[in-house]
């Protein structure tokens, strides 16, 4: 899972903080929330709905590597006590820090909400969790995400193996080079 926090700012000039749980492998928002304050509780409570959500904490011998940048947000007394009570085992590791990869995978939504659903609507402080509500949903259920190409990350999320698509359309695009190349096409005379 990898977790961060984006900053919006309405046109009534409300800035809020939207707060992301994603599934690393999958792409899901699998756990959000928005507020006008940023904050360690919230940021705690989206971590502990992502695991009750992906684990049912019910299940205590769970691992997983929670990814986060380097912001307090992340890293304060209120996660680091969360991470050391809880029922699953949290490996909590920061981006570019402990592990050589970015934090992109939970940056990559926020792009997308940014660029292409909030751009070009009048977004309000009384509308924007409505419209955050709306890209979540279809960001997990119907657009399907670039790197499992056909399938949406709630597809990827319920079924691993769908992610193996990449595998099969790669096959099919060699073959149909090479087809391609063996194919003559001469002029008839």
């Amino acid at each position: 899972m990898a977790q961060d926090i984006s900053q919006y700012k309405t046109l009534d000039n409300v800035t809020f903080y939207i707060y992301t749980v994603v599934d690393n492998f999958s792409r899901k928002i699998i756990a959000w929330d928005i507020s006008t304050k940023k904050c360690s509780k919230i940021r705690t409570d989206t971590v502990k709905r992502a695991i009750k959500n992906e684990f049912d904490i019910t299940i205590g011998n769970q691992s997983l590597d929670l990814i986060a940048d380097g912001g307090t947000e992340n890293n304060n007394k209120t996660i680091h006590e969360f991470i050391k009570n809880c029922e699953v085992t949290i490996n909590k590791k920061i981006a570019l820090k402990d592990v050589t990869f970015s934090n992109s995978i939970v940056e990559g939504p926020y792009k997308i909400m940014k660029s292409y659903y909030f751009r070009t609507k009048e977004i309000l402080s009384t509308t924007i969790y409505e419209e955050l509500k709306f890209f979540i949903e279809d960001y997990n259920n119907n657009r399907p995400c670039n790197k499992h190409k056909i399938y949406t990350p709630n597809e990827v999320h319920q079924n691993p193996e769908l992610a193996n698509i990449k595998i099969v359309l790669d096959k099919s695009n060699q073959q149909r080079l090479e087809d391609n190349r063996n194919y003559c096409c001469k002029l008839s005379a």
